[in-house]
């Protein structure tokens, strides 16, 4: 499969009125040669997203969803637990993604996870008692449609070249 660049204009006219319709985009960042490695973060304005791409390094793909993801959202307590399972049928995968960035020395990252069950899903939620999460069904993220696109982060050359990720 081959990626458009992240600086490709097209692209990012669309990140930019997917942002203004709905208020918001959240976007995976998977990065190259880091086994595994992905972050999921919330922009609200496009502003933050681009200058988010820029600081990214070479080869980092860059997936965008249009429509409003982890819509259960709040801060982390018996009651937002219960109505977490009642909105993810169990044995769908479920994302939850921390709202406010976790910070170690100079790197900072909003803590995700994922798994299938509820008990999984409570077991991490009760990790996070008091912490502001959002909550819902696994993005479906690997073909581009009309509500998912993805771009890849350019090398200094200009040139698109996908990662292993």
């Amino acid at each position: 499969m081959s990626y458009v660049s992240s600086t490709d204009i097209p692209y990012q006219k669309k990140v930019q009125s997917w942002i203004e319709a709905n208020g918001e985009v959240l976007v995976l960042f998977r990065y190259h040669a880091a086994a595994g490695c992905k972050d999921f973060e919330f922009f609200q304005s496009f502003e933050a997203f681009q200058d988010r791409v820029a600081n990214l390094p070479s080869r980092t793909c860059v997936t965008v969803f249009r429509n409003k993801q982890l819509p259960w959202r709040g801060t982390v307590n018996a009651e937002f637990i219960s109505g977490a399972a009642a909105t993810v049928p169990n044995g769908t995968e479920w994302l939850v993604v921390c709202l406010q960035a976790t910070t170690a020395g100079s790197r900072s990252w909003f803590h995700n996870s994922a798994g299938e069950s509820h008990t999984e899903l409570q077991e991490e939620l009760r990790s996070h008692l008091g912490a502001s999460v959002a909550v819902g069904a696994y993005p479906p993220w690997l073909m581009d449609n009309e509500v998912v696109i993805t771009a890849v982060v350019p090398e200094e050359d200009g040139s698109v070249v996908t990662g292993v990720y």
